[in-house]
This record gives C-alpha cells, structure tokens and sequence, in this order.
C-alpha cells in the first residue's frame, strides 16, 4: 500500500507573535509552555516580533524543544500591536517555509497538547479560525442565563442589534472591516488562528492591505485585527475550531469544555 509522503515527514509549525514592551514577559510563559505542548511531534518554530531582542535572543537558548527565530521591531503601543501584526508577518518571508503557520497572542498558554487532533490537509480553504469564547452558547449556558435576567436581556438587545448574529462586528460603513448583517454568523476571536503556509501568507497580505488603508482614510476599526479577521471570515468559508482554542477565566459557560489554550487576565491594562 502506497502511503502519503506527506504523513512521512515531520510537520513543520510556525507561530508568529509581537511582544513588545512587557508583553516579552507574557510570550516566555507562552513558549514554555509550547514548548510542551505545541504540535509534540513536529518541528516547531516561534518568530518573535520585539523590541527586547538581546533578552528574547538568550531566552531562546533556554528552550528545549522548539526553535525561535527573533526579528527586532520598535517597541510598539496600543493598539498598532494589534493592528501592525498583519504587516509584520507578511515581512518576515523567512519564517514563511512551514507547512502549518499560526499567529498567537503573546499573553496566551497552553494547557493540554495541541496539535495532534489537528489535520491542516483537511482545513476548508486552508485556514482554521476559532470561535470567539465569549460568543460561544451552549444549551446549558442558556439555562444558566434564565437565572440572571439582565444578562440574557443584554445578549437579547446583542443579538438585535447585530442582526441576529452574537458578535462585536464592525459598524462603521467606512471602514474595510465592517461587515454587513445578512452576513454576520459566527464571530471569531483573533487571539489565535492558523492554516496551511500559502493560504496564510495570502490571509495576512490581504489583510495588512486592509487595514493599511482604513489607516490612509483616518479609520480604525472597532477591534482591530479581530474586526478585519472576522471580515475576513463573514465573506470567506473556512474550518472553524471550537473555543477550546482560545478560551478565558471569565467564561464559566466554556468549564466543561477541555481548554487547550487560555487568554491570560492582564485586567486592563493593554499598553505594550
């Protein structure tokens, strides 16, 4: 029997993310525990995108397991981390070779392997984005709901506005991220996503030119890259993952769920 060349060779994983400021902090617990974690069985690379390049730099002799590749940045603030990250890996075209590319915020952890349950060969136009955690219902967090009222009349006025659908969507008819309500269903988060190399790179090109030109007209979209990335998502079929991959402590409705990556709570303090 003939097997697939593909399954004969090791996976090879890149992952970017920008830490700058204090957020390196964030991305050494991050890498560590990629460092366990991550795609176990594959060759795994994290490209850093910081302004602490020296410290990310020794860092990365500390690690076992997984390479890092460290491009250095100026340090940015809020939100052109967010909103530059497009930008940013679309430059790096040496850390574009993988098999599989991801972007993952720097203050995010794993909690169980990831990766294994994973087949990119199967993901529909290449890419997988995850459900947004705090948009994800199950029937018995509905219930939960019958017992605070002002909560479920609050998602009832949500779910209204936003034409039915449970999301924070761009609103602004000017700006390249809104994304009309006959095509707003499921809401993805934009902390972590990922697909197969050259399905990826064609995802950031288009959507650092996006929001390059929302910047040219003086427009910023409501949630920045995550605004962009569910355009993206509203007019693009793709995979999408359930909020095990992107899940927080403030989601009581996700606990029965098996978290494979958490946000960390930073509170709110975003400056980077």
């Amino acid at each position: 029997m003939n097997q697939n060349p593909i399954s004969r060779q090791p996976l090879s994983v890149t992952v970017f993310t920008v830490a700058t400021n204090r957020y390196l902090d964030y991305w050494k617990e991050m890498a560590l525990s990629a460092d366990r974690f991550l795609f176990p069985s594959s060759e795994v690379t994290l490209c850093v995108f910081t302004d602490r390049f020296d410290e990310a730099s020794a860092f990365a002799e500390t690690v076992s397991r997984v390479s890092i590749h460290v491009t250095k940045i100026e340090p940015l603030g809020w939100p052109e981390a967010t909103l530059l990250r497009y930008a940013l890996i679309s430059s790096a075209q040496e850390c574009h070779s993988s098999q599989v590319l991801m972007h993952l915020d720097a203050d995010m952890l794993f909690e169980h392997t990831v990766g294994n349950e994973l087949d990119f060969r199967t993901w529909i136009n290449g890419i997988a984005l995850v459900k947004h955690p705090s948009f994800y219902r199950t029937n018995r967090s509905y219930l939960r709901l019958l017992s605070h009222p002002r909560m479920l009349l609050s998602e009832f006025r949500n779910r209204i506005s936003e034409g039915g659908s449970f999301g924070s969507w761009e609103h602004d008819l000017d700006s390249l991220a809104y994304v009309p309500k006959d095509l707003r269903r499921n809401y993805v988060c934009g902390g972590v996503w990922m697909g197969r190399a050259t399905e990826f790179v064609g995802l950031v090109g288009l959507l650092a030119d996006r929001v390059s030109e929302d910047s040219r007209n003086g427009i910023v979209a409501k949630w920045h890259d995550e605004s962009h990335l569910n355009w993206f998502f509203a007019h693009n079929e793709t995979t999408l993952l359930p909020p095990e991959y992107c899940s927080t402590d403030d989601t009581s409705w996700l606990h029965s769920l098996q978290r494979k990556i958490i946000a960390i709570d930073k509170g709110s303090d975003r400056s980077r």
